[in-house]
């Protein structure tokens, strides 16, 4: 029977995998490649602390876009929301350990051998993959018309399919300058998913914490559900923290949907006149950003590669913060932090790491271009993952780039795809076997990170991989705020 391995076990890649098993009509082999976290919960769903909280409302996180409610109806299996009538359901944050639940009983589910009815059989290796190859010439093409590719491991046999699906997410944390020399103290802590919190610095001690966005913001809420009285920074170039949901009201498009092209300038100008609008309706201006999920991607992909560069230095930091909104609940406690002087933002560049006597050094560059030295008695690494794949410090991407199979995209955020994500090679020739979903997509569409978008790439990828036509889906606009 035909193979696919799907390298990365989290949302994406567990997704392709339950979809392959949900479309799939005849005989297929699906063979997941796992490492670092736990199969079905990745790093966004593999926390187990309960104040861990979706920064989406349970009525948009269904794992299948056919099936728009099926999270909601999932979470009524469950008697720990008995007490909740469904309105107040569909717009509650849900803890992201109870999602990991979600998925990972998905794959039980789809993937087990429990439903005798099913065509594919499923495997979950873990292992690291470090490179791919095409099969030989000289094989025998396969059933489908394809010759697939090898999937080297780091510690296991090789695996042969006739399709692969890069399904990596973000790339590790981008180092910073000195954090190298950091790496046996256990006053740094590099990658904020270790369990730093089980051995906390004393109450009258300083926790520095690096970058001010979504993952920062976890650390703090850990922080204060632990009980911890001591002081904390947090350094961003930004200085700015994700914002609150909140509820809205019916709102037309900022930019018309008439088949123009428009340019950025176009773009930013319709927005922010938008938002004007909303303003003088005492309305949250985030309802314009809202308003264009649908279309980011469109919207997105029409721009040149200089308008899209121009957007991140200009518009992406402003975007983000809006974009990317937190839960009531998270919100509170942040501003509690805030506003009993426990919690000091500080926006300034960082400019190196050093072991000090007494605690790590942190070097920093102010917006008016003054230097400072703080002192933490732990830092915490929150800035995010790197976001440069020319020089991925992954060896499959690597590895990939050297034999032409792969390349960056145009904006070196992640791998160059068709549109309907066929892994591009170094001569713009799609892939006759190679697909790739998830954040790895964010320099070709933008928004790629978020259930609402992986899920259909994951849907997508499934139909193609099994050579069926796609299926029609209506689709209303994804919309974050509670109306």
């Amino acid at each position: 029977m035909p193979t696919t391995a799907i390298i990365g076990g989290g949302f994406s890649g567990t997704l392709a995998a339950v979809n392959l098993a949900r479309l799939a009509k005849t005989p297929h082999r699906v063979v997941v490649i796992n490492s670092g976290r736990p199969f079905g919960r990745g790093t966004a769903y593999g926390t187990t602390r309960n104040e861990h909280l979706l920064n989406v409302a349970a009525r948009n996180m269904s794992a299948f876009p056919d099936h728009p409610s099926h999270f909601f109806e999932w979470l009524r299996s469950r008697c720990d929301f008995d007490a909740v009538d469904d309105a107040t359901l569909r717009e509650t944050f849900i803890p992201r350990r109870i999602y990991g639940d979600y998925v990972r009983g998905l794959a039980a589910h789809y993937l087990g051998p429990a439903d005798p009815r099913s065509n594919v059989q499923c495997e979950v290796i873990e292992d690291v993959a470090i490179d791919i190859e095409p099969r030989g010439a000289s094989q025998t093409a396969q059933p489908d018309g394809g010759k697939g590719g090898i999937v080297t491991l780091e510690n296991g046999e090789p695996i042969e399919a006739e399709s692969i699906v890069l399904a990596t997410g973000n790339q590790p944390p981008a180092g910073l300058p000195g954090a190298n020399r950091l790496a046996n103290d256990s006053r740094y802590c590099g990658n904020p998913w270790m369990n730093w919190h089980e051995n906390l610095p004393a109450d009258d001690k300083h926790i520095v914490i690096l970058g001010t966005g979504l993952t920062a913001v976890d650390v703090i809420v850990t922080l204060r559900h632990k009980g911890w009285c001591g002081k904390v920074t947090a350094i961003s170039r930004n200085g700015m923290l994700p914002q609150r949901h909140f509820r809205g009201i019916e709102w037309p498009h900022a930019v018309p949907d008439d088949g123009q092209s428009r340019s950025l300038k176009e773009l930013a100008q319709l927005i922010q006149q938008d938002c004007q609008r909303l303003r003088g309706a005492s309305q949250n201006p985030a309802i314009a950003v809202d308003k264009l999920r649908s279309r980011t991607q469109q919207l997105w992909k029409a721009l040149t590669l200089d308008e899209r560069k121009l957007f991140l230095k200009k518009y992406a930091a402003d975007w983000n913060v809006i974009r990317h909104r937190i839960a009531g609940p998270i919100h509170d406690a942040i501003t509690d932090a805030l506003d009993c002087g426990q919690l000091t933002i500080r926006p300034a560049t960082i400019q190196s790491l050093t072991a000090g006597e007494d605690g790590i050094e942190i070097h920093l560059v102010g917006r008016e271009g003054q230097e400072k030295m703080i002192e933490g008695d732990l830092v915490i690494n929150c800035t995010g993952p790197k976001s440069r794949f020319s020089d991925s410090n992954l060896p499959l991407y690597r590895n990939l780039f050297e034999r032409g199979l792969a390349k960056p995209d145009e904006m070196d955020m992640g791998i160059a795809v068709s549109d309907d994500f066929e892994v591009l090679d170094a001569n713009d020739q799609a892939s006759p076997f190679m697909h790739a979903i998830g954040p790895i997509l964010k320099g070709t569409l933008w928004e790629s990170i978020a259930v609402p978008e992986l899920r259909q790439q994951s849907f997508h990828v499934a139909q193609s991989i099994l050579h069926q036509e796609p299926v029609e889906i209506p689709t209303k606009d994804t919309l974050e705020y509670c109306i």
